[in-house]
């Protein structure tokens, strides 16, 4: 049965996510260093897949004007992206998991089929609640 990599999606702790972050994330600007650590303080992100899930996020802030200020508006911006995209990965991982327990596969199930059985899943869960 198909196995997905456990270094990078098993939950580490704390402290060996900020020395991964220190470790590997080096040529980021201090500004994304900072909002990645928060977000690893704050337990938004605990794995190594999901630490660089958020530093995707914070990208375009290596570019940011140092000249221009970055207020509280803005870091709460970027923070409910993260927040939002690690989500939206954790909702899609569980999801390729249970199909690949369901239909005991050999292989990754393709991006379509797993897309398909989350808005199936949500479509159900609509239908008990109301």
């Amino acid at each position: 049965m198909y196995k997905k990599c456990e270094y990078n999606n098993s939950v580490l702790s704390e402290s060996k996510l900020q020395k991964e972050l220190d470790t590997h994330y080096r040529g980021e600007t201090g500004l994304v260093v900072s909002i990645m650590r928060d977000m690893i303080c704050e337990g938004v992100v605990k794995t190594r897949h999901e630490l660089g899930v958020a530093n995707e996020e914070l990208w375009d802030l290596n570019e940011w004007p140092e000249g221009e200020g970055f207020g509280s508006s803005d870091r709460f911006c970027y923070e409910n992206r993260i927040k939002k995209t690690v989500e939206s990965e954790r909702a899609y991982i569980k999801a390729e998991d249970e199909l690949v327990a369901i239909n005991k596969l050999d292989e990754c199930p393709n991006v379509y089929t797993v897309r398909s059985f989350i808005d199936i899943n949500k479509k159900l869960a609509e239908g008990l609640v109301a």
